[in-house]
């Protein structure tokens, strides 16, 4: 796992970690876009306050896809 770093400026939990398969669904699903990562991410920090989760994972990356009406990767 891997710290998110907070300088990003997203608001996600302090003890918030990002699993290295969802590393890479982030940067399959934006090609490298880093606005639309950020908003991917920050859909993420939402999907995990609902949830009560700590640690971004595919599904959660997957679902903030779905959320914002991304498109396929």
């Amino acid at each position: 796992m891997v710290f998110l770093p907070s300088a990003l400026g997203l608001e996600l939990p302090r003890d918030c970690t990002i699993a290295a398969e969802a590393v890479s669904a982030v940067q399959r699903i934006t090609s490298g876009n880093f606005r639309l990562a950020l908003r991917l991410l920050s859909q993420a920090g939402r999907i995990l306050a609902v949830n009560g989760m700590s640690v971004i994972t595919q599904a959660v990356v997957e679902a903030a896809r779905v959320s914002l009406v991304i498109g396929r990767a």
